[in-house]
């Protein structure tokens, strides 16, 4: 009984893999659209952040309750670096910044999780009062959906942009910034 329900097994087996050897039919038409999806775009969000000796060399921000964050996508964060009043421009430069200067190397950084942004000074020194941050830096944070950089084509060159501009002109959207 054993050897005759092998032997049907591989004959029934044999039998569906010769029937499916044929030739394919014609291609049926195209269904219709499915419905669309979310528009996942980059946001933007701004603050002011004051780094020093008294809050320890670190700056935390929580991010707004409209972005929905998540762990697989990116956060890139600018400071206002000048303002040309003549041209109403702003100067915005991305992070990390570091500065040589007489006493070693200092880093201005920043990383994130789903909830907060950190902005941070370190240094390979210990750092002091000449090293603070007392005026109020304009921060720019750009939160990027992993979903979106998905669709992007070569997003190493996304971490790469220097501008909020240089940015909007890789993806091709404009980054919308929450007030």
């Amino acid at each position: 009984m054993k050897k005759l329900t092998k032997y049907l097994t591989v004959y029934l087996l044999l039998f569906f893999a010769m029937v499916s050897c044929g030739e394919r039919g014609p291609t049926g038409p195209e269904g219709p659209p499915g419905p669309p999806g979310p528009e996942i775009l980059p946001v933007a969000f701004e603050f002011n952040a004051t780094i020093n000796q008294q809050n320890g060399f670190e700056f935390f921000q929580e991010i707004p309750g409209q972005i929905d964050v998540f762990e697989q996508d990116v956060m890139l964060v600018f400071v206002l670096e000048d303002y040309i009043a003549e041209d109403d421009l702003e100067v915005w430069r991305k992070l990390p910044i570091t500065e040589f200067n007489s006493r070693g190397t200092l880093l201005f950084d920043y990383d994130f999780t789903v909830i907060d942004v950190r902005l941070f000074l370190d240094a390979n020194y210990n750092l002091g009062s000449n090293d603070d941050f007392d005026e109020d830096l304009l921060i720019r944070a750009v939160h990027i959906p992993a979903d979106f950089m998905a669709k992007m084509k070569g997003t190493n060159t996304i971490k790469n942009a220097e501008t909020i501009e240089e940015l909007e002109q890789l993806l091709g959207v404009e980054i919308r910034r929450l007030k």
